[in-house]
């Protein structure tokens, strides 16, 4: 994935676009005024006081300021989109992993002749794949978002990632028999805070290119290159759509300290080899 294409992405406009400044003032405007009017929400009184909360490990409390915030969100007004907004925001990190898996869906349904979608069936490229289908994933989890079912209170998050993935499945022609066992389970393993900081890399063409390359030209072992095919790649998935380093190292037989160590030091090869890589210009980060 070109830099240009990156830069250009409907993730990064959306991310750019909801880190302006005038937009975190709105959403500091709308967490002030409902933080009086609720006790659920009364130490989320500003956007930054939301992140350091969905940045934590108490899953509880992610549930019950999702939840209230989706409360908000499912009302026709202004604040209602705010609201929206502010969620979707807060659940940007999931984005790449729900599109990771819809995208190795579509192919698995596709076979070899690629996405397919429409009357016509028409083919399309690996750019156009990726970009069409984040934008899809984003526009579902902005309609999750509004349509929420508010009796669910008990993983808020993980809820909206499995009903954004499946209607993007079905946007593309998936049946979702074919894609259960790929959907994220609300009891996963939860491994990551809400807030952590996303990057927008997954399971895509370019990415296995980098890796075989890597591998090739012997800046990766295939130890390391195993390690971070499975996290992106295999099928077990945890809370922000790829694999955990527990999961990892039940598949591959390590302990998840070990599992931890040998792939940061894998995305610190790869980073140091990526910059090799013709035509490419990935993000990574630990």
């Amino acid at each position: 994935m070109s830099s240009r294409s990156t830069d250009n992405s409907p993730l990064t406009m959306l991310q750019k676009e909801f880190s302006h400044p005038r937009a975190v003032a709105r959403f500091d405007q709308a967490l002030h005024g409902w933080s009086t009017e609720d006790t659920a929400l009364s130490d989320v009184a500003s956007h930054e006081d939301l992140v350091a909360i969905l940045a934590t490990r108490d899953y509880e409390r992610h549930d019950e300021v999702l939840h209230e915030l989706l409360v908000r969100a499912a009302v026709t007004n202004p604040r209602g989109v705010a609201a929206t907004e502010i969620v979707v925001n807060a659940m940007l990190p999931a984005v790449p992993g729900i599109v990771g898996r819809v995208v190795r869906a579509v192919r698995a349904a596709g076979g070899a002749v690629g996405l397919r979608r429409g009357v016509t069936g028409g083919g399309v490229s690996s750019s156009e794949e990726s970009r069409d289908i984040q934008a899809a994933v984003i526009g579902h989890l902005w309609e999750q978002t509004r349509c929420y079912p508010l009796r669910r209170r008990h993983h808020v998050a993980a809820n909206l990632m499995r009903e954004t993935q499946r209607a993007a499945q079905r946007d593309f022609g998936v049946d979702h028999s074919q894609a259960a066992a790929d959907l994220v389970s609300i009891d996963d393993e939860v491994h990551r805070p809400l807030a952590a900081v996303p990057v927008e890399l997954g399971a895509s063409e370019e990415l296995l290119e980098l890796l075989s390359w890597a591998v090739d030209q012997e800046r990766l072992d295939e130890h390391s290159a195993t390690i971070l095919t499975t996290r992106y790649f295999g099928d077990p998935v945890g809370r922000d759509g790829v694999a955990t380093d527990r999961q990892i190292g039940a598949l591959i037989g390590l302990s998840q300290p070990t599992i931890t160590r040998h792939r940061r030091r894998a995305v610190e090869q790869l980073a140091d080899a990526v910059v090799e890589f013709p035509g490419r210009d990935l993000p990574w980060a630990v």
